[in-house]
C-alpha cells in the first residue's frame, strides 16, 4: 500500500470521496478548517489507477499541544475489511512517533482501534469536553498512558461535540 500526501489538486476528488463513503458533507469542511488553521498534522492518501481508495488525517492538539488526534480514516467499501485501514493507522501512528508525538487519541469505535494498539484504558486519567466512552490514547512516549491531563481540541473539531442535529 502506498500512502502519499495530499495536494491542492486532490481536494475535488477528496471532497467526493468523503462525501460519497461516509454519508457526511461536513467532513471535507472540517479537513478545510484544520489546514487553514494549520493544525493537521497528518494527511495521506492511497490512490490506486487514480481512484482515492484511503484516506487519513490526523490533527496537532492544542493541549497538550504535542498530542495528535486522528480525524479520520475513511476506507473505500470497496476495499473494506481487507486490513486497509489498519495498515493505514499503523502507518500513522509510525509518523507520529518520527514526529516525535508522545501520544495519539482517537474518537472512535474501541474495539476497532485496540486492534492497532489504542487503549481506553490508558486514557482514563484524562478529562475531556466530550466522547469519553469512545475516546483511547496510543501511548508512543514512556508515560503518556499514566498521564492526567485536559484536553483541548482544534476549534474545527469542536462540532464533534454537539449533539447530533445543532
Amino acid at each position: 500500500m502506498n500512502l502519499r500526501p495530499v495536494t491542492a489538486a486532490d481536494d475535488l476528488s477528496l471532497s467526493i470521496f468523503l462525501d460519497s463513503e461516509t454519508g457526511d458533507s461536513h467532513l471535507f469542511q472540517t479537513v478545510k478548517s484544520l489546514r487553514a488553521a494549520d493544525m493537521i498534522a497528518l494527511e495521506r492518501l492511497v490512490v490506486q489507477e487514480g481512484k482515492i481508495l484511503g484516506y487519513l488525517c490526523c490533527a496537532k492538539m492544542v493541549e497538550p499541544a504535542d498530542w495528535w488526534v486522528l480525524v479520520s480514516m475513511v476506507v473505500s467499501t470497496s476495499r473494506g475489511r481487507k486490513g486497509m485501514g489498519h495498515e493505514m493507522i499503523s502507518h500513522g501512528i509510525n509518523l507520529a512517533r518520527r514526529e516525535n508525538a508522545p501520544a495519539v487519541l482517537v474518537l472512535g469505535d474501541p474495539a476497532y482501534y485496540a486492534q492497532v494498539g489504542f487503549s481506553q484504558s490508558a486514557a482514563r486519567n484524562l478529562d475531556m469536553p466530550f466522547g469519553k466512552a469512545f475516546t483511547s490514547l496510543y501511548p508512543i512516549e514512556a508515560g503518556t498512558e499514566l498521564s492526567s491531563h485536559t484536553l483541548v481540541y482544534p476549534h474545527a473539531l469542536a462540532p464533534l461535540g454537539e449533539p447530533a442535529g445543532t
